[in-house]
């Protein structure tokens, strides 16, 4: 069997044994849950390719006593394993053959495909309108009594954002003064954006853009 295939089964199985693990620990121990040292160590995982290890023990253990999976204890582990996955399901698609890519300068400013180009071109201006729009309704209705019933979950701002509405939500975010105490947003959308231009770039040198 090919060793980095080996390598990224045996690292998605540590991730999620390790995991597990710390969800028990964890339950023994709530401050073990509360040190950034614990958490900073878990993030190796999914950047060293066991993502799907990650997401399986988060899906598994993530919302047990808690009445669902993803919450704000645990919402930057999904979307951190999501994005780790997103860039080594690209590694994995150029290493295996699926994906042959032309690295060299010129094919980053030739070949374009423009009518690929209006196609995500209208994708991106919709999504990032609808992120921007869900952004200020979240923040229209925390400032008139918060009510919690009507408020936008979390983790759906992050997804729109990760599926290419970056840009709304961040100019939402600053220009309205919303979700800017949270790191994962501050740190998360700018990611997304870098994530999200990588990947057209990326699709791009495949030939497929």
């Amino acid at each position: 069997m090919n060793n980095f295939l080996l390598y990224l089964i045996g690292v998605n199985v540590v991730a999620f044994l390790v995991f597990a693990i710390d969800f028990f620990l964890c339950s023994r121990n709530p401050d073990l849950d509360d040190s950034a040292t614990n958490s900073l160590i878990l993030d190796v995982f999914p950047l060293a390719g066991g993502a799907i290890g990650m997401l399986l023990a988060l899906s598994i253990f993530g919302g047990i006593g808690r009445g669902h999976r993803m919450n704000k204890d645990n919402i930057a582990w999904w979307f951190l394993a999501i994005v780790c996955l997103v860039v080594w399901g690209l590694v994995v698609a150029v290493r295996f053959g699926y994906l042959s890519l032309d690295a060299s300068t010129g094919v980053l400013f030739e070949g374009w495909d423009l009518s690929k180009l209006k196609v995500l071109g209208v994708y991106l201006s919709v999504v990032n309108i609808i992120t921007f729009v869900a952004f200020a309704r979240d923040k229209r209705v925390a400032s008139s009594g918060n009510d919690y019933g009507r408020r936008a979950p979390e983790a759906h701002l992050l997804g729109l954002s990760l599926i290419g509405g970056s840009v709304g939500g961040l100019f939402a975010m600053y220009a309205l003064h919303h979700k800017t105490r949270k790191w994962y947003f501050t740190i998360g959308l700018p990611s997304f954006i870098v994530l999200n231009i990588s990947t057209i770039v990326y699709a791009h040198m495949g030939g497929l853009i």
